[in-house]
């Protein structure tokens, strides 16, 4: 990402536990990069995707606690 300067010493522990919830078969858990601010899903079942969570303008959601780094 242009513009975000990262440091790897201090960035070990980048992602942010938010919840977990198992639904028909799969288990669903949502993260936040503390650097970016941006919210992810990510489903682990037959491997693993993640995806960032969208706001109603259909752009990335970002958490007001880590978006303005």
């Amino acid at each position: 990402m242009a513009g975000i300067k990262i440091d790897k010493e201090k960035n070990e522990n980048r992602f942010e536990f938010i919840s977990e919830q198992y639904y028909w078969g799969t288990m669903f858990t949502v993260l936040v990069d503390k650097v970016t601010g941006v919210t992810y899903m990510a489903t682990m079942r037959e491997g693993t995707r993640i995806t960032p969570m969208l706001d109603k303008d259909g752009k990335p959601y970002v958490d007001p606690r880590f978006g303005s780094r």
